[in-house]
């Protein structure tokens, strides 16, 4: 069996001496790739296979906030505070009857 060479790093090449890259390159390389990564996660999110768009979609949850907690614990404080979107829609009625001091 042939012994195996050691690797060399050329010049200007980034890494470790021995030719591999080190930590920070490899998450310079992984960070290159998440954005697409991600939009590859979307587009299986809407796949018509729903095991898919069900682990794609959880996946992007996670990704997005967190793993929700195994235990459940309603003690523990959330780490951020939740979205909470109000809709509301106003009709010209509702403006004229504002202006007006009066309610609907």
């Amino acid at each position: 069996m042939a012994a195996k060479r050691p690797r060399t790093r050329r010049a200007g090449q980034p890494g470790r001496k021995d030719g591999a890259p080190d930590a920070a390159d490899l998450r310079l390389l992984a960070r290159d790739a998440a954005l697409a990564a991600l939009k590859r996660l979307a587009d299986l999110s809407r796949s018509e296979d729903e095991r898919v768009a069900l682990a794609a979609t959880q996946e992007l949850l996670n990704r997005a906030f967190g793993k929700a907690s195994a235990t459940g614990n309603a003690d523990e404080a959330p780490a951020h505070q939740p979205l909470v979107i109000k809709i509301v829609r106003f009709s010209e009625t509702d403006i004229v009857d504002a202006e007006k001091g009066t309610q609907p």
